[in-house]
């Protein structure tokens, strides 16, 4: 089991317990942590988020990603992490 935690993400700043067999965006969904999406497949970066700390696998993607910045729709947490939204 891995912790997300999540940094003032609309308004938001709590920890959330997950397995890691799912998204990070599907995970924050079922917390009722609400970030932007569209497609779910990579392709829109409209859930592009900031890794503060942790590691992730991410899966493919068609958005070119800065330093720290994961897919929310495309990563799953290998550790604890710690995220927030992008600046």
């Amino acid at each position: 089991m891995f912790r997300i935690e999540v940094d003032d993400i609309n308004g938001r700043t709590e920890s959330l317990y997950v397995y890691g067999d799912r998204s990070i965006l599907t995970e924050l969904e079922q917390h009722n942590v609400l970030i932007n999406h569209s497609c779910r497949q990579g392709h829109c970066g409209s859930c592009i988020l900031q890794l503060l700390s942790g590691d992730v696998i991410h899966q493919d993607t068609l958005v070119p990603l800065s330093q720290g910045e994961i897919l929310a729709c495309r990563a799953m947490p290998v550790t604890d992490i710690k995220i927030s939204s992008r600046d």
